[in-house]
This record gives C-alpha cells, sequence and structure tokens, in this order.
C-alpha cells in the first residue's frame, strides 16, 4: 500500500498546485510555493521508484495488479475538501505527511523483525524524509496562522 500512496504523486501535485497563492499555473514558476513544491514532489518521487524498484525484483507481488491500482488511483483523482484554501490544504498535507512518517516507520520496523534489512533501510529512510515534510508542512501551517 505505500508504494501505491508514494505513487499517486500526480494526484498530490496537482491537489497543491490548486491551492490559492501556491497556483504553479506555467509548472516552472520562479515562486517560492511552486519552487517548494517541485522540490517535494521530486524527492516523494523517488520513494515511490524504489519502493517499486524493490517490489519488482522482489518478485513477491503481481506488478500487473499494482499497475492497475496505481492507474486507477491517479485516473480517479483526489477531492480533500481543501477547497483551494491554502490554510486547509497545508493542513491536510501535513497531517498526511504524518501519517506516511508513521507507516513508513512501521513498515522498516517490521521488515527488521522479519529478517529483511534492506526493506527496512528503504522503509527508514523514507520515514526520516517524511517526518522532515511533516515538519515543513507544519511550519507553513504556523506561518499562516501567525
Amino acid at each position: 500500500g505505500e508504494m501505491i500512496t508514494e505513487e499517486a504523486l500526480p494526484t498530490y501535485q496537482t491537489m497543491i498546485n490548486t491551492l490559492d497563492g501556491v497556483k504553479d499555473e506555467t509548472g516552472a514558476s520562479s515562486s517560492p510555493w511552486a519552487l517548494w513544491t517541485r522540490a517535494w514532489t521530486a524527492e516523494e518521487n523517488r520513494h515511490g521508484d524504489l519502493l517499486r524498484t524493490y517490489l519488482y525484483l522482489s518478485g513477491r507481488v503481481d506488478m500487473l495488479m499494482i499497475e492497475r491500482t496505481v492507474q486507477y488511483l491517479i485516473g480517479s483523482g483526489m477531492d480533500p475538501g481543501t477547497e483551494n484554501n491554502p490554510y486547509l490544504g497545508f493542513v491536510y498535507t501535513s497531517f498526511q505527511e504524518r501519517a506516511t512518517f508513521i507507516s513508513h516507520g512501521n513498515t522498516a520496523r517490521l521488515a527488521k523483525e522479519s529478517g529483511d534489512p534492506v526493506l527496512a533501510r528503504i522503509c527508514g529512510t523514507i520515514a526520516s524524509d517524511e517526518k522532515r515534510h511533516e515538519i515543513a508542512y507544519t511550519k507553513i501551517v504556523e506561518k499562516l496562522l501567525e
């Protein structure tokens, strides 16, 4: 599930780009919000790529079903109910980053307990990235509320 969540990144970037004051309408805006969003997206993209490659090489999952699920998830879109409001959007994103931090951290722990040090290291590294993202988005929310 974590890999599929990470692979739906285009949906999340699209959602952030709808927030008032954040919009990167050209896809190459030099505004601070647009630069942040693209940097965040680039880092998140590595998470999905790494997990996908690990799962493919492990041979433990049906990659065709994974592909279908990712295609369906991205194609369905997402409406978190933030109504283009940056306050709501960044609060949502702060909680989402915390959830992925917890999820990847739990998977790292379970992988280690199950004797898979490679997956444990991968998920531990991703969890630490997600924690940094949570901290950043939380600071953004704090600034918005000043």
